[in-house]
């Protein structure tokens, strides 16, 4: 009999993926949601078990684990993990879960980490050491969904705004970790106690990135470095549209400052993606091309440039949280 399976941030780019997966095999999967998004609705319809709740609630964690074996554990980019780590425990081990594949980070096992959610991470990886849950340690480097953003400057101007110096990355895809998520949560323990760090097929810096986006678009992509400030406010720009706020900015500014000391090509690429999903993981252009054809700034025009233009002179006047907020927000 297959497990029944707990998936929680169903609608964020990793949860969505493997629930669907999980559902089109026939799988018992039930998610934990706030609400009834459009993305959660698109999950039921494929015959996931909606449970509401926060991630951070006791009770409401305790009623979806119910009756529930494996569990995909995927806290958002917030503060108060290691809190809600600790509840989840309680909860789960209540219940008798039987295996937690947790959505960790890659930073995570570097020293001298300046991002309050590493440090995070790092806490939470030790309660759950301490715990008697059987743990999957999920621990992937940067999405490539977080440079989707780009594709309006890339597309319309030319222009690949650039916080990532001369570090390089092997960009891994939403889909592809959907899939590797899915293949642990069907089969875990092998994995328990396990750090399983997956990525795309081969590290490949700015340069490359935008030699790869010119022959996509047929036109030459030039690259625009930005300081730390300048992709912080793209990214509170960027905050309606991709749900972020002064937090996740704030993190996102120090992934980039490791991004340039070469971090996330440390340790790979990987042969995670092709062991445990027997296909190989997808390679930045077909990530890229998927990007730009469902975008809708996918195709060049005079008014999409124009309003490309607009978008770019309006970060100038984004004003950004002050030092001393700043500093609130990381501790």
């Amino acid at each position: 009999m297959s497990p029944k399976i707990l998936i929680t941030a169903a609608t964020g780019k990793t949860g969505y993926e493997a629930a669907a997966n999980l559902l089109k095999e026939g799988y018992h999967v039930r998610i934990l949601t706030r609400a009834i998004s459009p993305k959660a609705k698109a999950l039921e319809d494929l015959g996931a078990e909606i449970a509401l709740g926060d991630i951070t609630n006791y009770v409401q964690v305790s009623a979806a684990l119910s009756n529930i074996s494996t569990v995909y554990y995927c806290y958002p980019i917030a503060k108060g993990m290691p809190e809600a780590v600790s509840l989840f425990i309680k909860a789960a081990t209540e219940n008798r879960v039987t295996s937690v594949v947790f959505m960790g980070q890659w930073l995570a096992e570097f020293p001298n980490q300046q991002s309050l959610l590493t440090n995070d991470i790092k806490k939470s990886y030790e309660l759950l050491k301490q715990s008697s849950l059987n743990v999957v340690y999920y621990n992937p480097g940067f999405f490539a969904e977080n440079i989707v953003a780009l594709t309006e400057s890339i597309v319309q101007l030319g222009i690949m705004p650039t916080p990532f110096g001369e570090g390089k990355c092997p960009w891994i895809s939403a889909a592809d970790q959907g899939r590797v998520i899915a293949a642990l949560l069907k089969n875990p323990k092998p994995y328990y106690g396990k750090k399983i760090h997956p990525t795309g097929p081969r590290s490949i810096d700015a340069k490359e990135m935008a030699a790869i986006y010119s022959t996509i678009t047929g036109g030459r992509v030039k690259l625009m470095p930005v300081s730390d400030d300048m992709f912080m406010k793209a990214v509170l720009a960027a905050a309606k549209e991709f749900g972020y706020d002064d937090f996740v900015a704030l993190q996102t500014v120090f992934y980039m400052q490791e991004f340039r000391k070469n971090r996330f090509a440390e340790g790979g690429p990987t042969d995670v993606v092709k062991t445990l999903t027997g296909r190989e993981p997808e390679d930045f252009e077909q990530i890229a091309r998927g990007f730009i054809n469902n975008s809708p700034y996918g195709k060049p025009s005079f008014s999409k440039k124009l309003s490309a233009l607009a978008a770019f002179i309006k970060l100038m006047f984004v004003k950004l949280p002050s030092k001393k907020a700043l500093e609130a927000l990381n501790k």
